[in-house]
């Protein structure tokens, strides 16, 4: 019976075959992507053969054709042909026109890769991840998840830059290998299971992201990455920020002082320096020189909005924070006022742990004061409110008339005089820092004395 019944089985499967290959079926059609799929050329390729094919000999696919991607049991869709020339566009400015500025076509030319294939969505990974890029064999960039690019989405922008500077990093890495004292810096704590950890656990640990954590290789590019693409003050930021925690809170000794880690410090400044002698001892290229160009091609492509249109008390950023723990390059005279406020609170059992200025009107600025007892450790502190005056004409900000708005201000108004008189009928222009901290744009908001150009501070944005 057995037999007999595969027999059949058999028959109707023939039968089955047969039927569907009737003669009135055309088997002529071309398969796409074996040499049957063509189209007249438009507007779309003749821009990207002007833009890269002609000058630099690089193809840029955009047509969908699978075989360009292993992994072939994911599931991952075409470009949109819209996103095409703002993407490549982007890039052309972010990535070609710096490396080229700084080191001349030649080199540009010889090190880049000679093929760009673009996906409109992530390959998502079975452990969670999604591949937003790769790159094969210095030969080809697989650029991913463009379906969502926007040019007004500074955040998205920066994020698929990043991608181009990481692959290109590889590029650059397996042509000339960086040495092997940079994966010697943290040799035991890189992981496959980077993805269960946040940038910030992994910059305590000496790595500039998560993805740093990966294998030594990404470990690299991340650094390099993210050193142009951040720019210096943010890779700054980082390492000023590295304090040894407990919880949600930094560790403080007796009189005040942070903790600092100085451990995870020491990482990733020797990593930066490890990037920094590569570039310029492999390919002779000044990271400085390169930074700076990115940075110029990124504001120029996005250009960030003044100060006062970001941060208002209309805005969801109302606030700047100016912590000198946290920050360097703040102005000795704003220091100078910064110290004597807090040597009148140590005289009354407390410290003065860092100051905001918030916008809560078009006429009115709050100085609080976050003030903290120097035995605690650990904790949030007590805030000292200041209602200011603020009258602006011209661009021009004037501060006066402090006046205290709770108990705890009250309690410490003579202790901090000095804090007070800074800013009481004093002018400010209240902008960004860039011209006093390199790259910082988006980063630190200032007041800077129209009087005294010397005199100035700047801290971090936030709601408050």
């Amino acid at each position: 019976m057995k037999k007999n019944f595969g027999k059949i089985m058999v028959l109707g499967v023939a039968l089955a075959v047969l039927a569907s290959c009737s003669k009135k079926d055309d088997l002529s059609t071309p398969l796409v992507g074996l040499g049957g799929d063509t189209w007249a050329k438009g507007p779309l390729d003749e821009w990207l053969s002007t833009n890269y094919t002609t000058p630099y000999n690089i193809e840029v696919k955009y047509k969908w054709d699978r075989s360009e991607l292993g992994e072939i049991e994911k599931d991952v869709v075409p470009v949109k042909e819209d996103k095409v020339i703002p993407v490549m566009d982007a890039i052309k400015k972010v990535w070609i026109e710096p490396y080229v500025a700084v080191k001349g076509e030649a080199f540009f030319k010889k090190y880049a890769q000679k093929q760009f294939f673009l996906v409109g969505s992530p390959s998502y990974n079975s452990n969670g991840t999604m591949t937003l890029g790769t790159a094969e064999g210095g030969r080809k960039i697989v650029l991913m998840v463009l379906n969502q690019f926007d040019i007004k989405n500074k955040p998205e922008v920066r994020r698929m830059l990043h991608t181009i500077h990481h692959e290109f990093g590889h590029i650059l890495n397996q042509n000339i290998a960086v040495t092997s004292d940079y994966q010697r810096i943290t040799p035991g704590d890189y992981t496959a299971t980077w993805f269960n950890f946040d940038d910030a656990e992994a910059q305590a640990l000496g790595f500039i992201t998560s993805y740093s954590r990966s294998n030594k290789d990404d470990d690299f590019v991340e650094m390099l990455a993210s050193m142009l693409v951040d720019g210096q003050a943010r890779m700054n930021d980082v390492v000023n920020n590295q304090f040894i925690m407990a919880g949600n809170f930094i560790k403080r000794d007796g009189k005040g002082l942070y903790e600092r880690n100085n451990d995870s410090r020491s990482k990733l400044t020797r990593k930066q320096a490890i990037v920094i002698s590569y570039l310029k001892d492999a390919y002779g290229i000044e990271l400085s020189q390169l930074q700076a160009k990115t940075q110029e091609a990124i504001e120029k492509l996005y250009p960030t909005p003044d100060l006062t249109s970001v941060v208002a008390f209309d805005k969801e950023l109302n606030s700047i924070n100016i912590n000198p723990q946290k920050l360097t390059g703040l102005s000795p005279k704003f220091l100078t006022a910064f110290n004597a406020g807090n040597t009148g609170l140590l005289n009354m059992g407390y410290y003065l742990d860092n100051i905001s200025l918030t916008l809560i009107a078009p006429d009115k600025i709050v100085l609080s004061v976050n003030l903290m007892d120097p035995t605690a450790a650990l904790g949030q502190g007590y805030l000292g409110n200041f209602l200011f005056d603020a009258t602006t004409v011209g661009g021009v900000t004037t501060l006066s008339n402090p006046v205290a708005m709770n108990g705890n201000a009250t309690f410490i108004q003579a202790a901090v005089i000095p804090l007070l008189a800074y800013f009481n009928n004093q002018k400010f222009n209240i902008r960004w820092v860039d011209d006093i901290v390199p790259q910082s744009k988006n980063l630190y908001g200032g007041f800077v004395k129209t009087t005294d150009a010397t005199s100035y501070l700047f801290g971090t944005l936030q709601s408050f």
